[in-house]
């Protein structure tokens, strides 16, 4: 369907060409000069308008569009690169809260198999009265209660990708010491004058410091 304004240019342009005609047949040179004036003025107008109508419809079917695709492709570089410095801020932040957390709890354990390697023998307990070696066993129960609590913290944990073997040899440690909590509580339920149940958590605390020994020195 024709537009109203390609119509409008159409009128424009005969009105141009009436104008060439009048100009010719115009008498006397002050007429001719006007004449020919005003046709020019229409010409100029109509040539004008011709050529913005024709960007118009250009633009229109596609032939020509805003110079805006090359620099397309910069802005939406430009768009990914704040995205991509965010991902990195969030993992050095989960990173950085990991090792924190992993400091107090090595900081935990390590106090817990101290306190296992300082629990007295069992023939010196069985030599106090009934009294001290129910204290004894509230502090045993402790220690066993304190090291699963530890074993539990740690093993909920999830480290970051370059922390993975630490933290698989924190969780050996806090597995050792949970087993070293639970040797010093059961040697109250035992009949045995030797006290091997504690013999053995001893073995598991030593177990515990190495590898707590060996983690830090890694880092």
């Amino acid at each position: 369907m024709i537009s109203v304004e390609l119509v409008q240019v159409a009128i424009l342009w005969c009105i141009a060409g009436v104008g060439v005609i009048c100009a010719m047949n115009a008498r006397g040179l002050l007429r001719q000069l006007a004449s020919w004036l005003i046709v020019i003025a229409i010409i100029i107008t109509a040539v004008f308008f011709s050529y913005m109508e024709v960007e118009t419809l250009k633009q229109e079917i596609g032939l020509t569009g805003p110079p805006q695709s090359s620099s397309s492709e910069p802005v939406a570089k430009d768009d990914t690169i704040p995205i991509a410095e965010e991902v990195v801020a969030e993992s050095d932040t989960f990173t950085a809260s990991y090792i924190n957390v992993e400091k107090q709890l090595l900081a935990n354990i390590l106090s817990i198999a101290d306190s296992i390697l300082a629990f007295p023998e069992w023939p010196a307990i069985q030599a106090q009265g009934i009294e001290k070696r129910e204290v004894f066993e509230s502090k045993a129960r402790f220690l066993r209660n304190k090291s699963m609590d530890s074993y539990r913290q740690i093993r909920n944990l999830t480290p970051p990708p370059e922390k993975k073997l630490s933290y698989e040899a924190l969780l050996d440690a806090a597995d050792n010491l949970r087993l070293a909590g639970y040797e010093v509580h059961n040697q109250f339920g035992l009949e045995d004058a030797l006290g091997e149940s504690i013999a053995k958590a001893r073995e598991r605390a030593n177990l515990v410091k190495s590898a707590i020994s060996t983690i830090t020195n890694k880092e």
